[in-house]
């Protein structure tokens, strides 16, 4: 079983300045690569990177500030770090102006992974089979999160926005924090639109099993937690966080008119029939609980109490989302209350963060 991508963009269009959607680094499980448990799996403690080398990026450009926020984040919410891949740098940068010339000119009118090989600066077709021109390995699995947007005065600034719109929704997030080892940053500018396409390629090669998906994650390889591990975003006293989600597709909640940022809960789930259930998941600020709607996998629903099942399949095992009702208050701090199983096994978490303006 592998974590497929599915997810797709809304419709963007640069001429009409519309508000700034992100694609990719959804999924949910798949049959369709007959993957099973490697040999060799991590230990309960887990083998997160806790160390990588420094990026070879220019200073002050938006890939070293992309890699320096990500990493930032992830470490933060301890689900490791990740490493600079070369080889997936020209994939993701390939792709990045595939995006950014073709939204330009209207190849294409939303942004998607696969390229037109009739298109402008076609390089191939898949995530997976860019990685492979570029030079990675059979082996290798490989998934992609890409956004498109106005640029920034700065690098710091083009990496937030980009990076914003995959923190701030339900599958790219998840997509964003997964059991990836290493990133490729492709990031594009269209000076005469004052536009740019952001692409990031993720690679996993340790304990991966089974035939890489053309946009999947391996939920047996990678990095994995701990088992006695429980992450979270917003993660433990994050500020300045969105108060809002950024549109997706495709849509967690379609009967949702504005939901708030979603909060992500999630445990270590790499081996067959693990599960993370929930018996009560909350968001209060200022002692009052926040209107959501609890979403976790189907296979989670009857071992849960009060959630849904997410309508697209495309949540991974071992991952709950609480997906306010409409937008979080400004300048407000909240508690997040979880209780649960990891197989069968009880687990709490609290934590707060703190939302922006």
């Amino acid at each position: 079983m592998n974590h497929k991508n599915i997810s797709a963009l809304t419709a963007l269009s640069f001429a009409a300045a519309v508000a700034l959607s992100a694609c990719g680094g959804g999924g949910g499980g798949s049959s369709g690569s007959g993957a099973a448990a490697p040999a060799t799996t991590p230990s309960g403690a887990g083998n997160l990177q806790t160390s990588v080398p420094a990026p070879t990026y220019a200073a002050s450009t938006a890939q070293a500030a992309i890699f320096s926020q990500l990493n930032a984040y992830r470490s933060a919410m301890g689900v490791g770090l990740l490493k600079q891949d070369s080889v997936l740098d020209t994939s993701s940068s390939a792709h990045a102006l595939y995006l950014v010339t073709n939204l330009a000119n209207g190849g294409i009118t939303a942004l998607s992974h696969n390229e037109i090989s009739t298109n402008a600066g076609y390089y191939e077709a898949t995530p997976l089979s860019r990685a492979r021109k570029a030079g990675a390995p059979a082996t290798e699995w490989i998934a992609e999160n890409a956004s498109a947007g106005i640029t920034q005065a700065t690098g710091d600034a083009n990496a937030g926005n980009c990076l914003g719109q995959f923190l701030n929704t339900v599958y790219h997030l998840q997509g964003a924090t997964d059991a990836q080892e290493t990133i490729g940053t492709g990031f594009v500018t269209n000076p005469a639109q004052g536009t740019y396409a952001c692409v990031l390629d993720f690679g996993q090669t340790t304990n991966v099993a089974g035939s890489p998906g053309d946009n999947a994650f391996s939920p047996v390889g990678g990095q994995q937690m701990a088992t006695t591990a429980i992450a979270v975003s917003p993660y433990d006293g994050e500020s300045n966080v969105a108060r809002s989600m950024v549109a997706e597709s495709p849509n967690p909640a379609p009967d949702v008119a504005a939901p708030g940022r979603p909060v992500m809960i999630r445990v270590r789930a790499d081996q067959a029939g693990d599960s993370l259930t929930v018996t009560s998941f909350t968001l209060t600020a200022n002692g009052a609980t926040v209107p959501a709607r609890i979403v976790v996998p189907s296979a989670a629903l009857s071992g849960s109490t009060g959630a849904t099942a997410d309508v697209n399949g495309a949540l991974f095992n071992g991952v709950a989302v609480l997906l306010p009702l409409s937008p979080l208050a400004a300048n407000t701090t909240y508690t997040v209350t979880f209780s649960g199983q990891r197989d069968g096994k009880p687990i709490t978490k609290t934590t707060t963060f703190t939302t922006g303006a």
